[in-house]
C-alpha cells in the first residue's frame, strides 16, 4: 500500500517537509503558491478521473438498458462496475472542493502551511483509491459485457 501514501507527510515528516519546501521556495507567497498549485493539480486530475467515472456509468447504462434483463454473473458485474463507478466518483467529489485561505491564516503562515500539507495529504489518498476504484469499474465492465 506504499503507492496510496507516496508523497504523503504526517507528524514530524510533515515538518520536514515543509521545512524543505522553505529551503527552495524561501518567501511565504512562493510556498503559499506552491501549496496551491499542488492542490490545483488534485482538482484537475480529479474532474479528469470524473469524467472517466462519467464514461464508465453510462457504458454500463447502455448495457444495462439494450441487453434484455436477467440474472447472470455478467448482470452482475456490470451493476458492480456501475457501483464502484459511482463510488469512485464520491472519492473524487472532497478532492475537488474548493479550499481558501483565511484572512486570520495570512499572520499564522505556519499553520496555514501545515494545514494546506494535511489537506493536500488528503486530498491524494482520496484520488488514488477513487482511481484503483475507477480501473476495478472498467474492469468489471470489460469482463462482464461478454458475459452478459
Amino acid at each position: 500500500m506504499s503507492w496510496l501514501y507516496q508523497g504523503t507527510y504526517r507528524g514530524q515528516e510533515l515538518h520536514q517537509h515543509l521545512a524543505a519546501i522553505r529551503r527552495l521556495e524561501p518567501r511565504t507567497e512562493e510556498i503559499h503558491e506552491y501549496l496551491y498549485t499542488c492542490l490545483s493539480v488534485l482538482d484537475t486530475k480529479a474532474q479528469v478521473l470524473l469524467g472517466y467515472d462519467a464514461l464508465i456509468m453510462a457504458a454500463t447504462s447502455i448495457v444495462l438498458s439494450v441487453v434484455p434483463d436477467g440474472t447472470s454473473v455478467g448482470n452482475g458485474l456490470i451493476i458492480a462496475a456501475l457501483a464502484t463507478s459511482g463510488v469512485s466518483s464520491m472519492l473524487c467529489l472532497p478532492v475537488v472542493w474548493v479550499q481558501w485561505t483565511d484572512t486570520d491564516e495570512f499572520d499564522q503562515t505556519e499553520d496555514s502551511f501545515n494545514r494546506l500539507l494535511m489537506i493536500r495529504n488528503r486530498r491524494t489518498v482520496s484520488y488514488r483509491v477513487a482511481w484503483a476504484i475507477a480501473h476495478l469499474a472498467a474492469l468489471l465492465l470489460i469482463v462482464g459485457t461478454p458475459l452478459h
